[in-house]
């Protein structure tokens, strides 16, 4: 069943993913040496990894769904490099 890109919640939810993952990067990126990058991935890590379990029920208990792969206990719609091997 594809999504009513009509309907304002999964409207607002798109916008909502848009700028999680702009944002993000956005703020990885701002540390200035890789000791700064690896703080700010520190504190994303945690909070993306809270949404990522809520939404897949988490990745390392289940199965991921038919056409994602589990890379890393988070379900990707891609092949990881792991699970190439």
């Amino acid at each position: 069943m594809l999504p009513d890109s009509t309907c304002p919640q999964y409207v607002r939810l798109r916008m909502l993913l848009d700028s999680v993952e702009a944002g993000s990067i956005r703020y990885y990126l701002e540390g200035t040496d890789p000791g700064g990058k690896s703080k700010q991935f520190d504190k994303l890590e945690p909070l993306l990894m809270d949404i990522i379990n809520l939404v897949f029920q988490g990745a390392k208990k289940i199965t991921c769904p038919p056409g994602y792969s589990n890379c890393d206990g988070v379900c990707v719609p891609y092949q990881s490099e792991e699970t190439k091997r």
